[in-house]
This record gives C-alpha cells, structure tokens and sequence, in this order.
C-alpha cells in the first residue's frame, strides 16, 4: 500500500540506497596518489569475537576523511592498526601504493602517521617544548638535552598552527583546546603525513573548537591527511571532505562531502532512518521526589587572596518524572553546582532540600547516603577503575548493601549485577572482563548500573553522553527517562543544545555561576538558550539573588 501511494517499500529504499553507495564507491575512484594510505581486507579477531570482517578504507591526500560509526563497530580497533598499536589478523596495509608492515607506534611515526587521542597525553609539569620532544629529546655534541634548538623547533611548529603559546610555558598553564594545539604541534614536530584525530572536540569550548577547525583547514592545504573521529555529526558535516561509515565490523557506506547528511549517516550507523528517543517523560504524581535548591553559592580563594565566585545564588527545584537539562559554557558553573549537590564541594552557603527536608551534603559519603549520586564527566578518570572487571566496576557503589558482618555476600551481588545489566541491554561478553576493553558508550551503562543498584533518589550526570555515538545516545536517553518515571530525580548538563532539547523536559541556564533562564524545552529555541548563556551580554557586575 505505501508504494501505491508514491512512498518506497523498504525493499526498494533498501535498493537505493545500495544504488547510492556503489555510485559513491565509483566517484571515489581516484589515480593511486591521491591514496595515501590504505587498508585492505583488514581482519581483527579477539578471543570469543570479531571486531573487524574485511575492512577496506582508503585516506585520501589532503583531505579530511570522517570515519563514523557507534561503539563497538570497529572504529577504534580499525585506528590501533593504522597506528600501529595492534596488528590485523589478517588483511594488509599500504602506503603511497607500497605495502607496509606496522609493528609499533614507532613503525607508524617512521611512516608519517600519528594517532591524537581523545584524552591528551601531555605531561602538565613540563613546558610546551619538553612536551612536544617527550621521548625523542634533541641532543647536542655533549649528550645533554638542547632546550634551545627544542624551544625553537617548537615554536616554529605552533606557528605553523597559528598558535601564539610559548614553547616555555607549563602545561598546567594553557587552556583545554591550547593544549590540543600542543598534542598537534608534537604531531607535527614527528613530521606526521597522516594525522588520526579521535574525538577531538570532546572537551573543546566553542571558541576552541573554531580555532581547531582552522587549524584543520590549514593542515589540508600543507598536504596533510587527517583521519578524523567524532560523534558529533554537525561538525562532521561542516569539515568532512570524504565519509566512511563503519557498522559490526564492517564498511556501510562511502561518500564524498556533499553526498553525505544527517539521515544518511544515520541511517547506515544503526540501520534506521532516525536515532531519536521516545516521548518524554511524564510526572510521576504529587508524591514523587522532589530537590528543591535555595540560594547556594560557592567561592574559591585565588592564590593572590582575592575571593572567585564559582556559583551565586543559584535557586531551582527539581521533580521525579520529568529530566531537568543544566546548559551553560565552560566556566558557568555547571559542574561546579552538581559537584556541590553531590558533596564534592561541601563549603557552600544556601540549602539544599529533599522532599521538604534540609539535607547534608558535607561529603559524597553524606550525599550518597541521601541518595544523591554523580555520574562525572570524564568517566576514566573520576568514574571507572579501569585495572577493574565489569562486575568490580558496578558493585564498587554496592558492596556495603551486599555484606553480612563484613563478607560479600557475592551470589546475591553477583544476581543484582547481572539483572541491572540486563535491563540496561549492557552488551558484554562476559562481565569478568576489564572495564578497559568497553565502548564509551557501554562504560557510561556500568556507572548508570553502579548508581541503580544504590537506589538513588537523586541522580546527577554531567555531560551523560560525551564520547557516545548516536545509537548509544538513544538508549542513555530512554534510560534516563525511564528512571525519571520510576521516581528519581534526574539532573544532567550539556554543552551541546540539540542534546538538552532532544533530552530535557525543563532546562535552566547558567551563565558565571546564575541561573539566567528556566522554562520548558519546548518552549526555548537554541538561540535564546545560546544567548542567555553568553556572559558578554550580561552588565559587569550582574548577579546577586536571581528572580523567584
């Protein structure tokens, strides 16, 4: 009946699509030097899986080839083997057209290809210039360490990325997206013809995200070929010049920029034509939980004396049965103030409340024993014990509950974890594996597991989805809801506005540490959001208590 009515069956959207991609498979084919680099047949096999069936993936010449796909479709194997971290088990890999062979990270940097990874690998107690030559130090005649020729070389790679950073300077000392600049100038400095960058802008403000991609662009005129991965499919769009999309182990589609849009990327990740959560969540009833927040501000003494107010008079409620979305810029406050509700920063003025009643929140001990639990931002670092099973992972927030007289009690731990793990479709072989060997994605489920199995009645998580690709996305929102409308109060924040719309019943706005702005989602479009959000629109001086 659909094609009677002039809309495709799903054989013949099927057809089409495949239609699309051997067309975009033949627009591709381009003279051999335009190949830099590329992988044939790649096959990769772990004990009890297959994480690559025959991947062919070819990085064009000076252009910015995107490589999508969610966790665990092969992305991060297919790189640790163009890196040289691991070895296909079968397949091989060319360069210029001459077959390589890559057996270290070492081989890989012999042949012009670097690996950036999401989380930087820089020393913060060491200057811009000993960063940059970490591990291939510059000698002179002597044998000791030439910081001048280092300091020198380092900066005529920062300025090649139009980076005005000292090569002296600490580390410690820079911004978040100038330290990005260092891990591309140290790239560079290697002499790299072939740069991956995996994740990039995971932790970048606006404005460094900008610079990043001018950076790119400046990159790709010098020749350089950038692998580049994210989850953010906008800024794929914006700088993508060549499309690979992976899915189970396999190439699912290929195209060049211009042929590629949301759906299509969508629909070839997850095989459906949109990753959208359900409807949202609905209230729960006059008795659900309800936090109700009042007048909490938090200061932090500078070095030099002077008194920096991280929040001031922040004031809001929140109820089980709907999702609250905290959006704000970097340095708005909004880590700041989840941090306080979960204990972490116990020297703060107002009140907190939870059903009417005043609760203490001098240390996360104090806050989890309210039923106040975090779900951090960076999960490897604050969240995960990554040397630690699955199972250790989720039952770390639970062992107290799963004792008598001090002994675990591990039947009835071990049944606890397996049912939360399967109501959160938590896809793991076995759950005695290392944390470590998990997609993001399926690592942000353990901690969702570790905070249900403390039956929380407050859950916060700042930036939920940060590294997830779009499926996982989905189902952390479904999730999200779902305790929502079983009675937790949930509280999430977000640098990205599509993700607070798509997600939040109601959001507040933040902006140097004050609310601004709280109403429905529905009701508030991206721009009055963005601009409630921007300081420079506030008077100097602007602040104090915010409107009831």
């Amino acid at each position: 009946m659909a094609a009677e009515r002039g809309q495709p069956d799903a054989q013949s959207l099927q057809a089409k699509h495949a239609a699309a991609d051997f067309a975009g498979a033949l627009a591709l084919s381009e003279p051999a030097a335009e190949i830099v680099l590329a992988a044939h047949g790649i096959v990769k096999e772990y004990p009890g899986t297959v994480a690559l069936k025959g991947i062919d993936f070819e990085v064009h010449r000076g252009k910015v080839n995107v490589l999508i796909g969610e966790n665990g479709a092969g992305k991060s194997t297919l790189m640790k083997i163009l890196a040289g971290v691991e070895e296909p088990t079968r397949g091989s890999l060319s360069l210029d057209g001459r077959p390589i062979h890559l057996r270290s990270t070492t081989d890989a940097m012999r042949h012009g290809i670097t690996m950036v990874h999401q989380e930087l690998n820089l020393l913060p107690n060491l200057n811009v210039a000993e960063n940059i030559f970490a591990g291939r130090e510059l000698r002179n005649r002597l044998g000791w360490v030439d910081q001048g020729r280092q300091a020198e070389d380092s900066r005529c790679a920062l300025e090649r990325l139009g980076s005005a950073v000292g090569a002296r300077t600490l580390i410690e000392d820079i911004s978040l997206g100038d330290q990005q600049v260092v891990e591309l100038a140290r790239a560079l400095a290697q002499k790299a013809s072939v740069l991956i960058l995996d994740e990039p802008t995971s932790a970048l403000s606006v404005a460094e995200v900008e610079m990043l991609f001018r950076i790119v662009e400046e990159l790709k005129q010098q020749g350089v070929s950038i692998i580049y991965i994210s989850h953010r499919l906008d800024e794929l769009l914006r700088i993508g010049d060549v499309f690979t999309v992976l899915r189970d182990g396999l190439v699912a589609g290929v195209c060049m920029r211009g042929e590629a849009d949301h759906r299509w990327i969508v629909e070839r990740m997850t095989g459906r034509s949109d990753a959208r959560p359900d409807a949202r969540s609905c209230c729960v009833g006059a008795d659900a939980a309800c936090l109700e927040v009042r007048d909490v501000t938090l200061a932090r003494v500078m070095p030099d004396g002077t008194r920096r107010e991280l929040l001031s008079y922040v004031a809001f409620h929140a109820r089980a049965g709907e999702v609250l979305g905290i959006f704000g810029l970097l340095g708005s406050g909004r880590t700041e103030l989840l941090e306080t509700l979960a204990g972490l920063r116990p020297r703060f003025s107002g009140s907190v409340l939870l059903n009417g009643r005043e609760v203490s929140l001098d240390s996360p001990g104090a806050a989890m024993r309210q039923g106040v639990m975090l779900i951090p931002e960076d999960r490897k670092c604050d969240g995960l014990m990554l040397d630690l099973s699955i199972r250790e992972n989720i039952a770390a927030a639970g062992v107290k509950r799963a004792t008598t007289w001090g002994f675990l009690r591990g039947g009835r731990e071990l049944a606890s974890i397996r049912a939360v793990a399967a109501r959160l479709h938590l896809k793991a072989a076995d759950l005695d594996l290392p944390v470590s060997s998990l997609s993001g994605g399926s690592q942000q489920k353990v901690l969702l597991a570790r905070c249900i199995l403390r039956s929380p009645r407050v859950l916060l998580l700042d930036e939920p989805t940060r590294g997830v690709d779009v499926g996982s996305k989905a189902e952390i929102y479904a999730i999200l809801r779902q305790l929502a409308a079983d009675g937790i109060v949930v509280i999430f924040t977000s640098s990205e506005m599509q993700e607070i719309h798509a997600l939040a019943d109601r959001v507040m706005v933040l902006s140097r540490g004050s609310n601004r702005l709280e109403q429905t989602a529905d009701s508030l479009s991206e721009a009055e959001m963005l601009a409630a959000a921007m300081p420079m629109l506030h008077t100097p001086g602007e602040g104090g208590r915010p409107h009831a």
